[in-house]
């Protein structure tokens, strides 16, 4: 049942997002072969090019927002509103459809996200051309070091792993709130909007408690470059690690109120 549960979750998505991630590879493979066969780099097409170049921003700006959007409406629609019903017949436990949603949504925000910097990966590249060699890469190696304290492989390591920590945290946060919100009798848009805005605030200010806890008060102190760039190094380190720490935090609670509010005070509309 488990996995008729997974294939149909993941079907009825993909008749939407999959058409969408779609979009963004086949504009992606046309600026390719614009780029690689210079098109737009001469200056008649400077006006076309740009125009372009904010027609792919929207693309990829309209990827996130549409998924998102309708990630929502369907975890809402088939949870809490009158498709709950159906939904929460099904002989399995609320715990096992809750998990259900929750991964195969972050599935497809991971799946929206790898495209997008793939997508930008590719086009950099056609872009630069010639330039793309191992002594950039040297180079780049070694300001990463200098920067941020760590090579460029352990650097993407841990932002992948932010990455893939945010898409989670995004969409347990969005599910929470709207567990919040089917609480209420009337209002309940308003109601989950409201619990976004206050886990939001939240998120925010235990970020800026961070910030402050690894000595941001204490740069003034500091004299010399040496000492600015050793700070600044070991400060972007700690601060991506923790912030993963206090990401991993939210998202677990963010998943223990939605579990149990959705199985202790189910509200159907």
């Amino acid at each position: 049942m488990l996995g008729k549960l997974f294939k149909h979750e993941f079907r009825e998505t993909a008749r939407v997002l999959a058409p969408l991630n779609l979009v963004l590879i086949a504009i992606t493979l046309i600026g390719v072969i614009l780029l690689g066969a210079r098109f737009l780099q001469n200056d008649i097409m400077k006006l076309l090019a740009v125009t372009c170049m904010m027609f792919y921003i929207l693309c990829i700006f309209a990827l996130f927002v549409i998924t998102g959007v309708y990630l929502t409406i369907r975890f809402y629609r088939t949870m809490y509103g009158s498709q709950g019903y159906l939904t929460h017949t099904l002989p399995v436990k609320t715990a096992l459809l809750v998990n259900t949603k929750i991964l195969i949504s972050v599935f497809w925000c991971f799946v929206s996200l790898l495209i997008t910097i793939g997508s930008v990966f590719l086009l950099v590249r056609v872009m630069i051309g010639d330039a793309w060699n191992l002594m950039s890469f040297q180079e780049f190696n070694a300001e990463m070091t200098a920067a941020f304290g760590m090579k460029y492989g352990q650097f993407f390591a841990i932002l992948g792993a932010m990455l893939l920590l945010s898409c989670v945290q995004i969409i347990l946060m969005l599910f929470s709130s709207l567990s919040i919100g089917q609480l209420f009798g009337q209002h309940r848009i308003l109601a989950s909007i409201g619990a976004f805005v206050v886990f939001y605030v939240l998120q925010q200010l235990a970020g800026v408690m961070m910030t402050m806890l690894f000595g941001l008060r204490f740069m003034g102190q500091l004299t010399t470059e040496a000492e600015m760039m050793f700070f600044a190094s070991g400060l972007y380190r700690n601060l991506m690690l923790s912030g993963m720490i206090i990401s991993l935090v939210f998202c677990i609670g963010y998943f223990i109120s939605c579990h149990y509010i959705t199985r202790r005070y189910l509200n159907l509309e």
